[in-house]
């Protein structure tokens, strides 16, 4: 698999030559990283991808629905196998579009995202939409069970409304 064009300069000395990994592969320096994937069809089969990636949206429908029914989530979007909200404490459900308590609510969702990685509780990961900072839960692991998504609005909750009772005091908000 040796090709050595004028840009590879990978000369060791005659004692002590240097192994160049790109010659010995078929794609140079790459990994076969389609052997993964081929792997995976040869094991659960188009109809078995199919299962999975079904489940993993109804899941996803599930959560968003779950989240919606909270009186301290702000459910958002849900597309595919992504749902995203937000901690929204109900005190200030009536006053999300205010200029004060909309930044707020993306400083404490902000602080909400670094609290529950690091708790290790939940993962989610965060996007942005229409000037709003969500969490954002992408569910893709065959392991997530109903359980766990139901799990995800009372622990994010309770996390928000710690942190909610620790910032509310650095801010003028009124009730």
């Amino acid at each position: 698999f040796s090709y050595r064009p004028e840009y590879y300069h990978f000369e060791g000395k005659e004692d002590d030559p240097r192994t160049s990994f790109y010659e010995m592969g078929l794609q140079n320096s790459r990994g076969f990283r389609a052997l993964k994937v081929w792997l995976s069809i040869r094991q659960v089969g188009r109809s078995g991808y199919q299962r999975m990636i079904s489940e993993d949206i109804g899941l996803s429908r599930l959560m968003h629905e779950e989240v919606a029914r909270h009186p301290d989530l702000e459910a958002v979007t849900q597309g595919l196998s992504i749902t995203t909200f937000r901690y929204v404490p109900a005190e200030l459900r009536d006053r999300c579009n205010e200029s004060g308590v909309a930044g707020y609510l993306n400083e404490l969702n902000t602080a909400l995202l670094g609290h529950l990685q690091v708790g290790g509780e939940v993962f989610v990961s965060n996007a942005g939409v229409a000037g709003k900072y969500v969490l954002r839960a992408c569910i893709v692991n065959w392991r997530t069970t109903e359980q766990h998504v139901r799990a995800v609005p009372e622990i994010v909750a309770r996390v928000g409304s710690q942190l909610h009772a620790h910032m509310r005091k650095q801010i003028l908000l009124t009730p």
